[in-house]
C-alpha cells in the first residue's frame, strides 16, 4: 500500500494540469485541494504502516487534512454562490485551529504523549472540525441537486457519494481515507472545466424567458449566448443563425461589442431590415462576471411581424403584453394560498427614476428567483399583480428572508415587501382583495 500512496500523490500533482482557470476564485482552491491531498498521501507513504505514535509527520498530516477540508468547503461555497469572499473571521478560524492542532500533535508539547494519537482529545477535535467542514460543503452543494444542468446535478451527486465514502473509510479503514479524499479532489477538477454552467445556473429563471413579448438574450461577459426566449430564437433563425449555447451573439447579429444600454441598432433579416432598441441589465450587479440580460424591442421594421410567434401567456404573471391575465393569475394564486393556509408576500417596486416597467420587473423577478435558488428556498411562482407589484407564496420558515425594504441602485428602484396571513374570519376572495390593495409601510412593519 505504501507504493499506492506515492503513486496517488504523483497522480494528484499531475492532475493540476487539468484544472481550467476560467474562474480563479474556484480554480485556485481546487489546486490547493489537490496539493493538500497529494501531500496527505505522500506523508502517509513516509510514515509507513502501523504508525500510531505522535510525531512531526503526524502533525503535518493533520494540517494537510484540514487544508483539504477547508479548500473543499471554499470550492463548494464559491460554486454555489459565485464570487463569495471568505470573511476575515473565517480565515482566522481556519488558521487558529490548524496551528493549535498542529502544535498539539507534536510529541514535544506533551498533550498526546504516551497514547495513540487517534484517541487523543486533540485528534478528536481535529476530526470533528474537518468532517464538519466536509458536511457543510456537501450541504452547500446539495442546494443545487435539482439544477437544470445535467452536469451540475451529476457533480453534486458524485460529491455526495464520495463524501460518504470518505466518512465510511475513516470509520472502518482509516488507511484507505487518503485514497477516498484523492478521488473527491479529482472530482473537483470537473466543475472548473464546466464553470459556465455553475455560474449561470445560480441565476437561472428560464421559466420567465418565454413569457415576455420582446427578444431576450442572456449572454456572459464575453457575449456568448447562454439563454434566449422563443422570440429571440425566431429572430436568429430569420437571420439564418441557429440559436445554441455558446454562440457569439455579437457576430451572429453583426453588432460590434460591447452591448450598450439604450442603443438603437439595425438588424438585417431575410425579409427586410429591423431597427431595435437595446436595453442591458446585469443579473448580479455585484459580481464581476455576471451574465447580462439583453432586451431588443423593434423600433422600425419592414419585416412581416406575423413571422414571429405570439406571446405564449404560459407565465402570464410576468407577461407585460397580457397584464389583465397576469393580474388574474396573481389573484388566483392569492386565493389558493388563503384556502391552504399559506402566507403571501407582496413585493412592491417603486421607481426612483424613469425606467421601463417591463424591463425592471423582468430583471427583479429573475433576481428573486436567483436568490431563492442560491439560498435553497422552496421556489414558488412569482405572479405579477400589477405594473409595479409581485405576489408570491412563502413558507413560515422563509417569510422573514425577504427584506422589508431595499434600494436597487443599478435599476433605480426601491423594493419593499409586505407579508400577509389570512385572518380567521376572512374568505379567500376578501383576502385577495386585501392583498391587491397597496398597503402603507406602517402596517407592513407590524405584519398583516
Amino acid at each position: 500500500m505504501d507504493a499506492a500512496y506515492l503513486a496517488t500523490a504523483a497522480l494528484l500533482v499531475l492532475a493540476i494540469l487539468g484544472v481550467r482557470h476560467t474562474r480563479p476564485s474556484v480554480s485556485i482552491p481546487v489546486v490547493v485541494l489537490l496539493l493538500g491531498a497529494a501531500g496527505w498521501n505522500a506523508v502517509r507513504w513516509y510514515r509507513g504502516p502501523g504508525d500510531d505514535d505522535p510525531s512531526l509527520a503526524v502533525a503535518i498530516n493533520v494540517a494537510l487534512v484540514q487544508v483539504c477540508a477547508a479548500m473543499f468547503y471554499l470550492t463548494s461555497r464559491r460554486l454555489v454562490r459565485g464570487r463569495w469572499k471568505v470573511p476575515v473571521w473565517l480565515w482566522v478560524v481556519f488558521g487558529l485551529i490548524l496551528v493549535l492542532t498542529f502544535v498539539g500533535m507534536l510529541p514535544q508539547v506533551g498533550i498526546t504523549d504516551g497514547e495513540r494519537y487517534q484517541t487523543s482529545p486533540v485528534f478528536l477535535i481535529h476530526l470533528a472540525y474537518s468532517f464538519g467542514l466536509l458536511g457543510a460543503a456537501v450541504m452547500r452543494l446539495s442546494a443545487r441537486q435539482h439544477d437544470r444542468s445535467d452536469h451540475v446535478r451529476q457533480c453534486v451527486l458524485a460529491a455526495e457519494v464520495f463524501a460518504l465514502f470518505v466518512l465510511t473509510t475513516q470509520a472502518t479503514l482509516p488507511d484507505v481515507t487518503p485514497f477516498a479524499v484523492a478521488v473527491l479532489s479529482l472530482l473537483m477538477i470537473w466543475p472548473t472545466r464546466r464553470i459556465s454552467e455553475w455560474s449561470r445556473s445560480a441565476s437561472r429563471a428560464s421559466r420567465l424567458l418565454d413569457s415576455i413579448g420582446v427578444f431576450i438574450f442572456v449572454v456572459d461577459r464575453e457575449g456568448r449566448l447562454q439563454e434566449w426566449n422563443g422570440n429571440a430564437a425566431s429572430l436568429l433563425e430569420l437571420m439564418g443563425v441557429t440559436p445554441e449555447h455558446g454562440l457569439d451573439l455579437g457576430a451572429a447579429l453583426k453588432i460590434a461589442p460591447p452591448f450598450v444600454d439604450a442603443q438603437d441598432v439595425p438588424l438585417s433579416v431575410k425579409d427586410g431590415m429591423m431597427r431595435v432598441s437595446v436595453t442591458v441589465h446585469e443579473v448580479s450587479p455585484l459580481a464581476k462576471d455576471s451574465d447580462l440580460v439583453l432586451m431588443f424591442r423593434p423600433v422600425r421594421t419592414s419585416v412581416e411581424t406575423s413571422r414571429f410567434p405570439a406571446v405564449s401567456g404560459a407565465l402570464s404573471g410576468h407577461d407585460p403584453a397580457t397584464q389583465t391575465l397576469g393580474r388574474k393569475a396573481a389573484l388566483d394564486q392569492v386565493q389558493r394560498a388563503a384556502e391552504n393556509g399559506r402566507r403571501i408576500v407582496r413585493i412592491d417596486v417603486s421607481p426612483v427614476s424613469t425606467r421601463r416597467a417591463d424591463d425592471v420587473m423582468f430583471v427583479i423577478a429573475r433576481r428573486l428567483e436567483a436568490r431563492a435558488t442560491e439560498e435553497a428556498w422552496p421556489i414558488e411562482p412569482i405572479a405579477r399583480l400589477d405594473t409595479w407589484s409581485f405576489v408570491t407564496t412563502v413558507t413560515d420558515q422563509h417569510a422573514g428572508a425577504v427584506p422589508m425594504s431595499v434600494v436597487v441602485d443599478d435599476l433605480g428602484v426601491e423594493v419593499s415587501s409586505t407579508p400577509f396571513t389570512v385572518r380567521a374570519d376572512e374568505s379567500p376572495a376578501e383576502f385577495a382583495r386585501r392583498v391587491s390593495q397597496r398597503v402603507p409601510r406602517t402596517e407592513s412593519a407590524h405584519g398583516s
